[in-house]
């Protein structure tokens, strides 16, 4: 029990450090996107924010104000899938074989206890994987990792390339595509992260443009 105390707590430091870069990155990155445009975009407009002298300004203004709503959302939501990635692989690289397979073998116990029919096709296989994965947010699985992480592979299993058609066992099936799809998870990707941090310095090099286009257009 201490054992697994201990590494709930290792993994719980790792997502919070991870997070805790992520955000602080994303916030700064947002408050210099903020102050940077609003100066640049009053500069180009000669003091008055709400004034645009040119189509490339007003242009760069729109991009601005979606970029001041939409991108932090993204970056908010990119953060933590990353900081779910960056866990998840840890866990699937250290202890795949005695965490997260034995907790998909008690949901699928628990699962086929209840549900005794057979599946035999995939119309049925969507409907029995939303219920599964309903049991295992409904089953006791002590580390929330764990769950989160049996939650996404069941996710991601595709119904299309399951063998239904050789009378296979179902709870075979899943649990080997399972496997498989825990593949996905070795590598965390924090590139749509770092995406959106470009967007929103591209949208500024693009005011910064245009208003210099103004000014030698004035001259």
């Amino acid at each position: 029990m201490n054992t697994h105390l201990a590494y709930i707590k290792k993994l719980t430091i790792l997502g919070t450090k991870t997070l805790f870069k992520c955000y602080l990155l994303a916030i700064l990155s947002t408050v210099l996107y903020l102050i940077v445009g609003y100066l640049l975009l009053r500069s180009n407009a000669d003091g008055a924010f709400f004034s645009m002298t040119g189509s490339m300004q007003t242009v760069g203004k729109f991009l601005w104000l979606i970029g001041l709503i939409l991108l932090p959302i993204l970056l908010f939501l990119f953060s933590n899938k990353y900081v779910f990635s960056t866990v998840a692989s840890k866990v699937v690289e250290e202890r795949q074989d005695d965490l997260i397979i034995p907790a998909l073998d008690k949901v699928l116990l628990v699962f086929q206890s209840n549900q005794p029919d057979l599946i035999q096709n995939a119309g049925d296989y969507t409907f029995a994987k939303l219920k599964l994965i309903n049991e295992v947010k409904n089953t006791k699985i002590e580390n929330p990792w764990i769950k989160r992480i049996v939650v996404f592979g069941l996710n991601k299993i595709s119904f299309d390339s399951l063998d239904l058609d050789n009378n296979n066992n179902f709870y075979d099936i899943v649990k080997s595509k399972f496997i498989d799809v825990l593949e996905m998870l070795t590598e965390a990707n924090n590139r749509p992260f770092w995406i959106c941090i470009a967007m929103q310095w591209l949208i500024i090099l693009f005011i910064w443009f245009a208003g210099s286009d103004a000014s030698l257009i004035g001259q």
